[in-house]
This record gives C-alpha cells, sequence and structure tokens, in this order.
C-alpha cells in the first residue's frame, strides 16, 4: 500500500523477468532431462550389442565398421552399398547391425564394395526370439506402411504368447541364427492374432525408425576367420 504507483510497475517488471528466467531455465532443465535419457539408452543399447557380440567362444563376432556408399530412391527398403568388401573379409551372408539392431545381411560381395539386403526386404529371413522367452519364432522383412514405417512379420508364435500396445513384446535374434549371435534388437510387437485353431500366431513388428537415415553399420565376420588369418 505503500510503493508508488512507478515502484509498483518497477516491482511487476522485475518478476516478470524473474518468471520468465525461471520458464527458460525450466525448460532447459527438461531438455537436459531428455537428452540424458537419450544418452542412457543409447549406452544401453551399444553395451547390449557388445555383450551380444562375444558371448561365448563359439559364436563370437568381430566387428568391422562399414559406411554406407549408396541407397537409391527406388530400393530404400530393399539394399545399401557398403564401402568395403572382400578386401576386409566380407562374405556373403555376414550380418549387418547398428546402434539399434539388425540391419540385414550381406547378399552380394565385390572386391571393395558389398550389397547388404535390408531385414525390410520381404526375402530377409531370420530365426529370432522374444526377451524372456527362449521358444524360436521367425522373423520375415515386409517392407513398409503407408508413412513409411518399416515393418516385419514374426511368425510361429507360440499361442500363450500375448503383447498389446501396452505391453510389447522385444523381438531379438536368436543364437539358432548363424548370421548373427543372440540378444540383437529387432523390434517390437504390439498385438499377434491366430492361435484359436491351436496353431501358431502372427504379428507385426515395429522396427527402428532410424533404419531410414543411418550412414554407418558394422558386419559382424566370425572372429574365427581372423583368427585363421
Amino acid at each position: 500500500m505503500s510503493d508508488s504507483k512507478k515502484t509498483l510497475i518497477e516491482k511487476a517488471k522485475t518478476n516478470s523477468r524473474i518468471e520468465s528466467d525461471l520458464s527458460l531455465q525450466k525448460d532447459r532443465f527438461r531438455t537436459l532431462e531428455r537428452e540424458e535419457r537419450r544418452l542412457r539408452d543409447l549406452k544401453e543399447r551399444i553395451a547390449g550389442l557388445k555383450n551380444a557380440l562375444s558371448m561365448d567362444a563359439d559364436n563370437s563376432f568381430k566387428p568391422v565398421v562399414s559406411r554406407i556408399s549408396l541407397r537409391t530412391l527406388n530400393g530404400w527398403w530393399q539394399g545399401i552399398r557398403l564401402r568395403k568388401g572382400r578386401d576386409v573379409g566380407f562374405e556373403k551372408g555376414m550380418g549387418v547391425i547398428f546402434k539399434g539392431g539388425v540391419v540385414g545381411r550381406i547378399s552380394e560381395v565385390g572386391r571393395k564394395s558389398s550389397e547388404v539386403q535390408l531385414l525390410t526386404h520381404p526375402n530377409f529371413r531370420i530365426a529370432a526370439r522374444f526377451v524372456g522367452d527362449d521358444r524360436p519364432v521367425t522373423f520375415q522383412g515386409n517392407g513398409i506402411l503407408p508413412g513409411g514405417k518399416a515393418q516385419g512379420l514374426v511368425m510361429d508364435v507360440p499361442q500363450d504368447l500375448f503383447a498389446s500396445r501396452e505391453k510389447p513384446l522385444t523381438l531379438t535374434t536368436s543364437s539358432l541364427g548363424a548370421n548373427f549371435p543372440e540378444g540383437i534388437p529387432i523390434g517390437k510387437v504390439f498385438g499377434l492374432e491366430g492361435g484359436e485353431d491351436g496353431l501358431f500366431k502372427i504379428g507385426q513388428v515395429t522396427l527402428n525408425e532410424e533404419l531410414g537415415s543411418i550412414l554407418e553399420v558394422t558386419v559382424l565376420t566370425p572372429a574365427s576367420e581372423f583368427q585363421s588369418q
């Protein structure tokens, strides 16, 4: 009551600046929290891939990093070309991964380049398993959904397994797949169909969104091949 009009105006301006600064600080804090979660998730995924690559002596791999040299528009979800080939020991059938999981497998090899069939290709098949369940299932590429979302199909799923938006199932590679160690992420399953007649279920697999923008991959060369050279 004792403050003058001018003093009240100045105090209001000061309070406004303080509130604005607090709001900016809160936004920066939320941004830092999101970045911390992203980096923590990335660290866990990389650690998981490293553990999978060296699970045991009989199923270990020598990872070889390669840049992508070509990805055509008409075959964006079919295949990619790498800048390395037989010159570094690449062979047809070798598995290809990135920090987010499975990319595909080498389909053709040249002296200094290789073609990779992506896991979205309809001809791509691999033995897989769900996290927490040791029974084998089959993954097959299934192109993309409208809007460019990569997808696949999981088949031969035991009928006692269930998936939903609230409780999705995580699909990973199986040790039965000779080109990949066990535990490399493939995608998420948010629903399963079939099984009423006593047969296996089938479901769509949502793949990592980063598959459409990767620039670098890792080729899984069996460590035994490097040791024998």
